[in-house]
């Protein structure tokens, strides 16, 4: 698979999955804007045919600004992956209305406003991809996460939604669960130690992405779709 000339815009760049991802983009040649609150680590990664953004996902203002830019710039974005999530375990008790709109904002506001802005440029070129990161979280309840569980949750349903309106003009748009416990740094605080016995690096995964992303698996569309069982079909 080439990218070259494609233009794939990825959150949640710095680290982990994210970080992993655009490794493996920027090895097929693809033109990057990586987006993350920790822009030092974004450039201490150094990803070839890169261009770093920081932004705090969890301001809207940020993320709308970040938008402002980029039509600014004129840059038509034909690949989204929305990686970018942060989960700090709390009890409903302990979930005030500040931590649930930082979750919902980082989730799924970021996702609605960057596909909004992606959506006519691939309209127009009657092609494009759009991949939200998910999790069982998106299609499950856990205890201590019901802000990250209700923000997953509702970007499942936007998945679904604008995989049905986009079909119609070239558009394909997924979700996607990695299916398989990976090393990273929010894996490193939340995981319990049996589950960090099975964990794999991000990097194994990456493949998943650049096979939706290539296009060719429009019969996925609209589907939630599990990134090691992905990799093992043949």
């Amino acid at each position: 698979m080439d990218f070259s000339n494609q233009n794939i815009l990825i959150t949640g760049s710095a680290d982990g999955l994210g970080f992993a991802i655009s490794r493996a983009f920027s090895n097929k040649k693809a033109n990057l804007y990586l987006v993350d609150i920790n822009y030092e680590k974004l450039i201490k990664n150094n990803i070839f045919n890169s261009i770093n953004i920081e932004c705090d996902l969890s301001d809207i203002e940020s993320v709308k600004k970040l938008i402002d830019k980029l039509k600014e710039d004129k840059i038509c974005i034909d690949i989204l992956i929305h990686n970018a999530a942060v989960l700090i375990p709390k009890s409903f008790e302990e979930t005030t209305p500040e931590y649930w709109n930082e979750m919902v904002n980082i989730s799924l506001n970021t996702g609605y406003l960057l596909s909004k802005y992606v959506w006519t440029n691939m309209k127009n070129k009657k092609h494009g991809i759009i991949i939200y990161v998910s999790s069982r979280a998106g299609v499950e309840g856990f205890e201590n996460e019901s802000a990250y569980c209700a923000s997953k949750h509702a970007l499942e349903g936007l998945m679904k939604s604008l995989a049905l309106e986009g079909k119609k003009k070239g558009i394909q748009v997924f979700t996607i669960t990695p299916g398989m416990f990976m090393k990273t740094p929010m894996s490193e605080q939340n995981y319990e130690d049996e589950y960090k016995k099975k964990w794999i690096d991000p990097i194994e995964l990456a493949p998943a992405f650049l096979k939706l992303a290539s296009g060719n698996l429009k019969n996925l569309a609209g589907s939630h779709v599990n990134a090691w069982n992905l990799l093992k079909d043949k």
